[in-house]
């Protein structure tokens, strides 16, 4: 893995970082809106957090993806030898895949599979729980 690929996470914690520290000296304000963070801020610590954050955000995307390996040529189920992979059925080996994104408070799934879209929307429902007992517990704090 190359080391580059850390910077947009560093960036993004360094952000974060900065945020807290402004909001610890009564340069901004956070607030939850339905489970969406909003920050209010007057100070430029402040403001270098905000940046920071997505100036963070877009790096760690951009340099995630710009360094995927090119697909291997050859069949489905190949590795860069050429040999196919085979189940103990006889069938190829295909790669699943399957993700959550959450767009506010609502998790948009999708997958490869129905069983790996499945598992995704089980993982979706988890994690939106999970921010639904955790804004509760902040509202009760």
């Amino acid at each position: 893995m190359r080391p580059i690929r850390f910077v947009g996470p560093g960036i993004l914690l360094a952000g974060l970082v900065a945020l807290a520290v402004a909001v610890a000296r009564g340069e901004a304000s956070v607030y939850l809106i339905f489970i969406v963070p909003a920050v209010v801020g007057t100070g430029p610590l402040a403001f270098l957090g905000i940046l920071l954050v997505f100036l963070g955000f877009f790096l760690t995307f951009f340099l995630w993806t710009a360094g995927a390996p090119a697909p291997a040529m050859g069949p489905p189920g190949t590795d860069s030898t050429g040999i196919m992979e085979v189940t103990p059925h006889g069938t190829p080996k295909t790669r699943r895949w399957g993700g959550v994104v959450f767009l506010g408070p609502i998790p948009l799934v999708f997958g490869s599979d129905p069983q790996m879209t499945r598992w995704m929307l089980i993982l979706g429902a988890i994690l939106f729980l999970a921010l639904v007992l955790l804004t509760i517990a902040l509202l009760i704090a």
